[in-house]
């Protein structure tokens, strides 16, 4: 049991992570939209001799990429202060995480690959940085399963995680071997977003999920 003041700060501390998660998840919808479709032009083009594509329009790659960085790194660091919060034990606690950690630091990464215009910078962090954030979000719903301090987010973190994960092998399934539609993969990118914010939203309310601010 601890104190008021240690649960005021932990109430506290769960709120801002959700406001966070909440902003990051609306973002996601935007840059699955801009991702898949490109509505105002195209902004990079591949280049066969350097093997990677070129930023050709500066203005529009920064309105395409820009919220997939922000919506990784607002997300990432609201699951990281839940993580923080939550006060998980053990190796799988620690494991959630270093591995929330590494989501961050690759969501800054990739935000820098956005800001100079170096694409491949920004592609390969963002796509890693979402394999962090989906492993950390399943390893955090699968130590939650059976704690009632985790106030019953358990079985959400998992569903996140598990579509976390699936953001990777996404992008060659819709453009290289071509099975999804970008419109699914849009949706999909979306939904996932949509999960975040919901979730956010719950956090940032003035009463917490049970057993998260006592």
């Amino acid at each position: 049991m601890v104190t008021t003041d240690s649960g005021t700060t932990i109430g506290r501390l769960v709120r801002r992570a959700g406001w966070l998660m909440l902003i990051g998840g609306a973002l996601w919808a935007p840059y699955g939209l801009f991702a898949m479709f490109s509505p105002w032009g195209e902004d990079t083009l591949y280049r066969e001799d350097r093997g990677y594509e070129l930023v050709i329009n500066a203005g529009l790659y920064r309105i395409y990429s820009l919220p997939g960085s922000l919506a990784l790194l607002l997300t990432s660091v609201g699951l990281l202060g839940t993580l923080s919060a939550l006060g998980l034990v053990g190796r799988s606690g620690r494991t959630g995480r270093l591995l929330a950690r590494v989501a961050v630091a690759l969501a800054v990464l990739s935000l820098l690959g956005v800001i100079m215009l170096v694409d491949p910078v920004f592609t390969a962090s963002w796509l890693f940085g979402s394999l962090a954030l989906g492993a950390a979000t399943l390893v955090a719903g699968y130590r939650c399963r059976r704690r009632p301090s985790c106030g019953g987010l358990g079985p959400a973190l998992l569903i996140l995680g598990l579509a976390g994960m699936f953001l990777l092998p996404l992008w060659p399934l819709t453009y290289a071997v071509e099975v999804l539609p970008p419109g699914a993969g849009a949706a999909f990118i979306a939904l996932f977003g949509l999960g975040w914010a919901a979730m956010g939203y719950r956090l940032s309310s003035a009463k917490p999920p049970r057993g998260l601010a006592t």
